[in-house]
């Protein structure tokens, strides 16, 4: 498979093959960047390359990502792609630091950190069926990959149940497939679902799972649906504070939250 194609600007701007990547609120480009390719690197169950271009005029590079986040620069030379044609440029902001200095330092504090249970391998046809979906979304065809996944999950779900690591994966597929669909109702709602779950078992990606529904909940437009998940979101955040389990970036979106629902017009 041929490796993503990444540009970041100077402007603290980045797309990935050509699409233009949107961070979430706390979140640094270099971050976002990636969590996007852990997201790949996760629907593939396997790891995922990116060339990478930092800035204009900086060094290429070739980073490999891991469906468990972990990552390293490959010592192997890339060739720039062609520069895009040029744009309007955006008001300066200040440079970000360099996606290499991330991936190192991600890489340092894994080494620092505790041990963590390594991932479980997949059996060949669970494998299998996430290739396939994979195969039908980069296709474009993203109902059929929905209506894979939803039988991916209901499957997992009768046969393991709904608390299970395979069954909540194929449930955050589903999620990320409503949101590529542009379906953010229902891209939010499985995305706490997924979330509630992981804080009600005490799960340690708890955070990490309430902060992407987050992301999906932002795109709401209508008013009850972003008073009634908003709250919810509110709620979780309430419980994972109360166990000392949210970072600083956890707490700035929460308040965003807040500020959006203080914002809503009253009886909504």
């Amino acid at each position: 498979m041929a490796p993503f194609a990444v540009r970041i600007s100077d402007e603290g701007l980045a797309e990935i093959d050509g699409e233009p990547l949107v961070t979430d609120p706390g979140q640094s480009v270099h971050e976002a960047v990636l969590d996007r390719l852990q997201q790949y690197a996760e629907q593939r169950a396997v790891a995922v390359e990116a060339t990478v271009t930092d800035g204009p005029g900086a060094a290429h590079f070739v980073l490999e990502v891991s469906p468990d986040g972990s990552s390293r620069l490959l010592d192997r030379p890339s060739t720039p792609a062609p520069a895009p044609a040029p744009a309007p440029a955006p008001p300066p902001a200040p440079a970000p630091a360099s996606a290499v200095a991330t991936a190192i330092a991600r890489a340092r504090a894994a080494a620092t950190a505790p041990p963590a249970q390594a991932p479980r391998p997949l059996p060949s046809q669970l494998a299998g069926r996430i290739a396939h979906i994979n195969a039908l979304a980069t296709a474009g065809r993203l109902a059929e990959a929905s209506a894979e996944a939803t039988a991916l999950r209901e499957g997992l779900t009768r046969s393991a149940g709904t608390e299970h690591p395979d069954a909540l994966e194929a449930r955050a597929m589903e999620a990320y497939l409503a949101h590529l669909r542009g379906d953010h109702r229902e891209a939010t709602v499985l995305a706490l679902s997924v979330a509630r779950i992981l804080c009600g078992t005490g799960d340690p990606q708890a955070p990490a799972a309430v902060m992407r529904a987050a992301a999906a909940w932002q795109r709401l437009e209508e008013d009850r649906a972003v008073e009634i998940h908003g709250n919810e979101l509110l709620h979780m955040w309430g419980r994972l504070h109360g166990d000392g389990r949210l970072g600083p970036a956890d707490e700035r979106l929460a308040q965003r939250v807040r500020d959006r629902l203080e914002a809503l017009p009253a009886h909504v």
